[in-house]
């Protein structure tokens, strides 16, 4: 039996102006830049608007996540201690990257193998 199954990954970055991530807290970007990696190739698919980017309400985490759920890798500058586990208990991988969201896609990529 002959498999060649690519692998697919979806990557959510949190950004205000689509070039890099956003430097605070994952739920108070104004949006999610989501990415689609097959193979090798990373395409742009789509800017999700962020409607918690101003609350703080019990178990945001939890609500951002839902905006995002799709995808299985998220790419952020931070994230609170109990988010980090309430996204990790999900099955979610997290990279914490600083900067262009270019940059931290291409390395993301590399490194992991994805």
């Amino acid at each position: 039996m002959n498999e060649s199954r690519e692998m697919h990954t979806k990557i959510a970055v949190p950004t205000n102006d689509g070039i890099d991530i956003f430097p605070k807290m994952l739920g108070m970007a104004k949006g999610m830049y989501i990415y689609e990696v097959i193979g090798k190739k990373v395409r742009f698919v789509e800017k999700r608007n962020n409607p918690y980017e101003r609350t703080m309400q019990h178990l945001k985490t939890l609500d951002v996540y839902e905006l995002i759920s799709d995808c299985n890798v998220i790419i952020s500058h931070t994230i609170g201690k109990k988010g980090i586990k309430r996204l990790e208990e999900r099955g979610v991988k997290l990279f914490f990257k600083k900067g262009k969201i270019k940059k931290a896609l291409a390395e993301v990529i590399e490194d992991e193998k994805l």
